[in-house]
């Protein structure tokens, strides 16, 4: 009768419709990868925790709000019955419309993922149970706060505290907080994370339901089990960068042409980020300086600066297509400036230094011969190919020992 006649229906609706957007505007956070879909979840709880927040301190106050309280004081049934089944059909509810739309992410994942991860289904888990804490929430505030505006307060409420929570990372207590922003697909929650996370959120969830229904010896059990769950989240060691997954970074490359190489967890798109870069690669291919292959960032090693070795480090975390394809080829082209920016220690010399606007004028010409993108004046490809090829290796040589005086001389010679 609650499913049917509550607030359930209304909740699953608004839950499936919360996740469906939320998903839509980033795909890029979840296509192709299940851990991603897993980590975005938990972004996703700081727009569908509030509605549960709020669907919750609704249900709560329809008895007030309906004059049905006598009615129900001269039934013998507990008080605490109704509440509970009253608190199940909104968790169920919210539970269940955000599985249907993340079911259809599923499916559309399963046709492209070339990585299953390890313990993502942890994460998930931990974040639908978070559902049924924010439902609890709600039925507290409703209960405890008679005003028919205290749904959407508590809703907002409760967005901005997951918000604080987000942004003010520099604490292991904020884990205490369900939702989470930076859980790549690469990276790796510490299983007792996991474990201490659900026995808290359990605990809570009890607690506040024990509160509201005014079971006072109940209440206080409770609030010391969620007590006790949170001691090993604020005290253990703090949680600076999460551990990767070796298995996630392997490179994976091409086998023709030149290398490209992506992580394991995008390997899904290595075909079509070898069709956008092999042909950089090959314009420069056997020039001295140049690179010799592109790979992914994520597999790029801890203290290596970009341009200096013969790799181009490509960023592939805003272009997974959920049908396929690149969000942004453009901007992953655009990473080969790599090569032709200088990584000097600071401006040399004035107006002749290597980041001098006389020398800015070489470096734009150097990325536009490049990316292949003729321009109406272009002087450098007016000249034979191998006399193009030689004044882009000469660039090189002057951008990596940052001689703005080298690079001021080879723009004028255009």
């Amino acid at each position: 009768m609650e499913l049917l006649r509550g607030t359930a229906p209304a909740v699953a609706l608004a839950a499936t419709g919360g996740m469906v957007w939320m998903l839509c505007v980033h795909t890029d956070a979840w296509a192709g990868r299940w851990a991603g879909l897993a980590g975005y979840f938990r972004v996703c709880l700081l727009i569908l925790c509030a509605m549960m927040v709020a669907a919750g301190a609704w249900q709560a106050g329809r008895e007030r709000r309906r004059g049905m309280g006598e009615v129900l004081a001269s039934t013998p049934r507990p008080a605490w019955q109704p509440l509970l089944v009253s608190w199940l059909s909104v968790s169920l509810a919210g539970t269940a419309g955000v599985v249907a739309a993340l079911a259809g992410a599923a499916a559309l994942i399963g046709s492209r993922a070339t990585y299953a991860g390890r313990d993502w289904w942890w994460v998930l888990l931990v974040g639908l149970l978070a559902l049924w804490t924010a439902a609890a929430l709600g039925v507290l505030v409703g209960r405890l706060v008679p005003l028919r505006t205290v749904a959407p307060i508590a809703g907002v409420a409760t967005y901005a505290g997951l918000g604080a929570a987000i942004y003010v990372d520099s604490s292991r207590a904020t884990w205490l907080s369900p939702a989470r922003d930076g859980l790549r697909a690469e990276l790796l929650v510490p299983g007792d994370l996991h474990l201490a996370q659900a026995a808290w959120l359990l605990a809570l969830t009890a607690a506040l339901l024990a509160l509201a229904a005014r079971l006072r010896w109940v209440a206080a059990l409770a609030v010391a089990l969620a007590a006790a769950a949170a001691v090993p989240i604020v005290a253990g060691p703090r949680v600076g960068r999460l551990p990767t997954d070796p298995r996630a970074i392997e490179p994976v490359c091409t086998t023709a042409g030149p290398q490209v190489c992506v992580a394991r967890v995008n390997a899904f798109l290595l075909d079509d980020v070898a069709a956008a870069t092999q042909p950089l690669l090959a314009r420069v291919a056997g020039i001295p300086g140049a690179a010799t292959r592109a790979a992914d960032s994520t597999i790029r090693p801890d203290g290596e600066v970009l341009g200096q070795t013969e790799t181009v480090w490509l960023n592939l975390l805003q272009q997974p297509r959920v049908f396929g394809g690149l969000a942004t080829v453009g901007e992953l082209r655009d990473g080969f400036r790599q090569m032709t920016d200088p990584y000097c220690d600071g401006v040399q010399d004035g107006a002749q230094g290597a980041y001098s606007e006389k020398a800015n004028r070489a470096r734009k010409v150097a990325l536009e011969w490049l990316l292949d993108e003729p321009q109406p004046t272009d002087r450098l490809r007016a000249l034979p190919l191998e006399q193009q090829r030689a004044w882009f290796g000469e660039f090189l040589a002057a951008a990596r020992a940052c001689d703005g005086n080298r690079l001021i001389e080879l723009g004028e010679r255009l």
